[in-house]
């Protein structure tokens, strides 16, 4: 065990130097230590999970000699060798990408294989298999002593009652030993929080011992209703009213028509950052800028969570992002969820599509379209193997123009129609058959999407289509890139184009990307009580702005006077400090989890 644990400890350093960019601060010697003295207690549980089975097989061999334990104890300590390498490696090489620890939603990106392997290339692939061959041999190699030893105990205790009473006197104050270091001394087992010690994140992080997090991810139940309990429920109710009005009427109209036909693009990754007229860098988004001099451009606009799953159902459904789960993974709860298309198609008369360039089985991505109301729905499968792809499916500017010759269809047709257009060339790895920009490939990538959005516009403004014709641009969760800061990760565009826009707007106020559909409703005159975290920012009983952003375990939220990170975990401001910040953030925890319960 003390091998164990000590092997545990050296993969520290490697996870802290691999990913050092995302320390916003110099690591002094103090801070190692800070890390190791509260990181060693993970790392002494998941010794003890992993000691647990080679101790029952050498009681078992003891009592009952009947076969050899040296290849049960070898293949044993192999798996578990295998399982800390690839916990290890796999923590270490996605933390860039994630930004929290592994834990069990790895696995559901493990469905689709080809998802898991989109994002990266093949020498990074290769790369992480070397690592692991190494962490593999040298913990294996680690183990052998152990092994040895175990097997000699194993072979030399005598036979008889009292040498085995001894036996299993020992093997019983072993076991309760490992339990109580695995369960601790409290009457719940403890969680990741006992790591926690510091203000930044990424030394919580380096402390906490992966395969501890992935085990305690298991553990933890889907029984949604006793999550995040603080408050009773009627203090949660009446703290919570106020903040998700579901009726009012729109002070401003933004559209010049009650029934426009409706284009949603949900652009991969977009967040201001690339948007020069929104703060961010110049000569990127350059079609966006130009093009939201022409529409309604909300410059406040914040995601509503850090993941394509969650950011959908942000957007279509008006639902808030949880921090420690995805809703989408739960099939049975999708019907359940209010729907924009859906609303549309059943109240309104709409046909309703959906279009990606990419696998739909990816993170239930099928299953919620269609409980969202999209009766038609054309992604990879529906194009020639020819068609120009990535690794993630067909590039963005081949489906432009399908979607072009689409809506031309459906003007002829003269129906009414809403279609939700899922972009992904702007995804990781940032490959595009655009070179506009050779010195930096994700704002390259970013330039392509824009590139192929500006020219759709263009084209589609000379069509009879562009009069009766509402499009919506936003992001999907902002850029997942540790270069980006939080706040610029969440702070997203949304802009309103189309000859359904009554004139060009530029609209201040802090928004949810939640609240596009409760907006919208209210623009056409529809209901949507059903949205009860969707606000329309237009009606006159929106009088308390604010954004609310869910990632892995914790929340920001933002309003007129300043800005919160909060962790949930350690349940403590990690930066912006406000009690009330904090107890509203904790009222809408409350209430999403409450009502996740009842779906």
């Amino acid at each position: 065990m003390v091998c164990v644990t000590f092997f545990l400890a050296i993969q520290r350093p490697l996870f802290c130097i691999y990913n050092r960019a995302l320390n916003t601060s110099t690591m002094k010697i103090r801070d190692w230590w800070r890390i190791y003295r509260h990181g060693y207690k993970t790392d002494l549980k998941v010794a003890a999970y992993l000691t647990m089975f080679p101790l029952l097989i050498v009681w078992i061999h003891a009592h009952f000699p009947f076969f050899n334990s040296y290849p049960v104890l070898l293949v044993c300590d192999a798996i578990l060798a295998l399982a800390v390498a690839l916990t290890t490696v796999a923590d270490t090489a996605l933390y860039k990408f994630w930004q929290f620890k592994i834990d069990s939603s790895v696995f559901a990106y493990l469905r689709s294989m080809k998802g898991v392997f989109a994002s990266v290339s093949v020498t990074y692939i290769l790369a992480a298999l070397v690592a692991v061959f190494l962490v593999f041999g040298i913990f294996f190699a680690a183990l052998m002593p152990t092994i040895r030893m175990c097997n000699r105990e194993a072979e030399s205790s005598l036979p008889g009652w009292p040498n085995q009473g001894i036996t299993f006197l020992i093997f019983a104050i072993t076991a309760v030993v490992l339990f109580l270091i695995t369960r601790g001394l409290k009457r719940r087992p403890e969680n990741p929080s006992i790591t926690y010690f510091s203000k930044n994140q990424f030394y919580n992080h380096s402390a906490l011992n992966p395969l501890f997090n992935l085990i305690y991810s298991f553990s933890v139940k889907d029984d949604f209703g006793k999550q995040f309990q603080t408050f009773s429920p009627d203090e949660c109710q009446r703290k919570f009213e106020f903040l998700f009005p579901l009726k009012g009427t729109p002070e401003i109209k933004l559209l010049n028509t009650t029934r426009p036909n409706i284009l949603l693009i949900v652009w991969e990754g977009l967040c201001t950052h690339f948007i020069e007229s929104l703060g961010g860098v110049p000569n990127v988004a350059v079609n966006f800028d130009r093009l939201s001099k022409e529409g309604v451009l909300f410059t406040h606009c914040y995601a509503g969570s850090f993941r394509t799953d969650r950011g959908l159902v942000c957007l279509l459904s008006g639902y808030l992002g949880q921090p420690t789960t995805s809703v989408i993974r739960y099939t049975r709860k999708l019907s359940h969820l209010p729907a924009l298309p859906r609303l549309l198609r059943d109240k309104a008369g709409y046909s309703t599509t959906v279009l990606h360039g990419g696998d739909l089985t990816i993170f239930h991505k099928s299953d919620y379209y269609l409980a969202s109301g999209h009766d038609r729905l054309v992604y990879q499968k529906d194009f020639p193997a020819s068609a120009p792809a990535c690794s993630w499916g067909i590039h963005d500017g081949y489906l432009f123009s399908w979607l072009y010759d689409d809506i031309q269809k459906k003007t002829k047709a003269n129906t009414r129609w809403y279609t939700t257009f899922q972009t992904l060339s702007s995804h990781e790895p940032f490959e595009v058959p655009y070179n506009r920009i050779k010195t930096d490939k994700v704002e390259n990538s970013f330039a392509y999407v824009d590139d192929c959005f500006g020219k759709f516009v263009d084209k589609l403004k000379n069509s009879p289509a562009w009069d009766d014709l509402l499009i919506i641009c936003t992001g999907d969760h902002g850029v997942n890139d540790y270069l980006f800061t939080q706040d610029e990760k969440t702070h997203i565009p949304m802009l309103l184009l189309g000859g359904a826009v009554k004139q060009p707007m530029q609209i201040d106020r802090i928004i949810n990307q939640t609240d596009l559909a409760a907006t919208l409703l209210g623009q056409m005159e529809l209901p949507h009580e059903d949205f009860i975290f969707s606000r329309d920012v237009m009606a006159d009983t929106y009088t308390y702005p604010f954004a609310f952003h869910t990632y892995n375990n914790g929340f920001i939220f933002r309003d007129g006077d300043g800005v919160t990170h909060f962790d949930n975990v350690s349940d403590q401001a990690l930066k912006g400090a406000d009690p009330r910040r904090e107890e509203l953030g904790k009222v809408i925890l409350q209430t999403l989890y409450t009502d996740l319960s009842k779906r």
